[in-house]
């Protein structure tokens, strides 16, 4: 078994919980959050980009083992995956640019930027990378459990039962 399927979970999780973060930090404002958030965001990419990597592998195990009847599945997999990073990682750079002084450009850091723009920017970039990655872990879900027997249940239950008489 490849470890792609072992490594998604991590990034999954963080991405999503910064996600959740940085929406409710629209309402609250609080620096800590802000903070923890992005931190959450460029956790979540930079191991994003791992997960990315040993997709090949998982792909490979896939047709390997299951056929090329997968690949349509795998392609929507993959490219919503890398959508998802691109969401993602637009949102860490949305963050740093706008939310942080690490940088001191005053065209980026007024008022009328660092305010609405940057936060109907967030809370787009956000839900977006969520449903994306949504979509995409379940269809890596439906790739790795999903039913690849071309016998159905049904039909090796009465097997069976035919050899039992």
């Amino acid at each position: 078994m490849p470890l792609h399927p072992l490594i998604v979970h991590f990034p999954i999780a963080i991405l999503i919980l910064g996600a959740v973060i940085e929406i409710v930090n629209v309402f609250t404002k609080k620096e800590t959050l802000n903070r923890f958030g992005t931190l959450l965001i460029i956790i979540g990419v930079l191991s994003g980009f791992v997960a990315l990597a040993t997709g090949d592998g998982a792909e490979h195990f896939a047709y390997q083992n299951w056929g090329r009847g997968l690949h349509d599945q795998i392609e929507l997999h993959s490219l919503l995956a890398d959508v998802s990073m691109f969401t993602f990682g637009a949102l860490a750079i949305v963050k740093i640019l706008f939310r942080h002084s690490i940088f001191k450009w005053n065209v980026l850091q007024s008022k009328a930027l660092k305010g609405g723009f940057a936060t109907v920017l967030i809370i787009l970039l956000s839900i977006a990378g969520t449903v994306s990655l949504a979509v995409t872990g379940h269809l890596g879900g439906k790739i790795v459990y999903g039913n690849h027997s071309t016998t159905s249940v049904t039909d090796s239950n009465a097997s069976h039962q035919d050899s039992d008489e």
